[in-house]
């Protein structure tokens, strides 16, 4: 068996890793949430505080996340790696938005101050490490 055979994520260890990062994902932010609204005072008026956004976002993004997967498991030499890398730009261009906000919240449709988008970032931080740390850790193990 070739070495980029043996790489490649099965279809079933694709599916639970990716569903068990995605999970991880929206709880870590789910629990993050909790724990900042408890001991920091969060915009009221914010909706991107609430939990349903919270939940919604982190799950389309982290299930086109596992989509990428996908689709880089049936291309690349070695899938995890390629993914990891993607992965960090992805986090990176993320954040995008949010400095932009920070920087000028008037021109967010959102509104909000400079300082909520800056508090988005934690969200975006969780999402990621609970996400990739998780789906790595699971592919790497079946």
């Amino acid at each position: 068996m070739s070495t980029i055979a043996q790489t490649r994520l099965s279809n079933a260890t694709l599916l639970r890793a990716g569903g068990a990062g995605v999970l991880a994902a929206v709880a870590a932010n789910v629990v993050v949430r909790l724990i900042l609204g408890a001991i920091v005072p969060l915009s009221p008026d914010f909706m991107p505080f609430t939990l349903g956004p919270i939940i919604a976002f982190t799950l389309l993004f982290t299930l086109i996340g596992v989509g990428v997967l996908a689709i880089v498991n049936r291309v690349a030499a070695n899938p995890l790696r390629t993914y990891n890398i993607i992965g960090v730009i992805a986090f990176f261009v993320s954040l995008i938005p949010n400095l932009a906000g920070a920087a000028n919240p008037s021109s967010m449709p959102m509104g909000g101050t400079g300082s909520d988008y800056l508090v988005l970032i934690i969200f975006h931080v969780v999402a990621a490490v609970a996400f990739l740390g998780v789906l790595n850790a699971l592919a790497r193990r079946m």
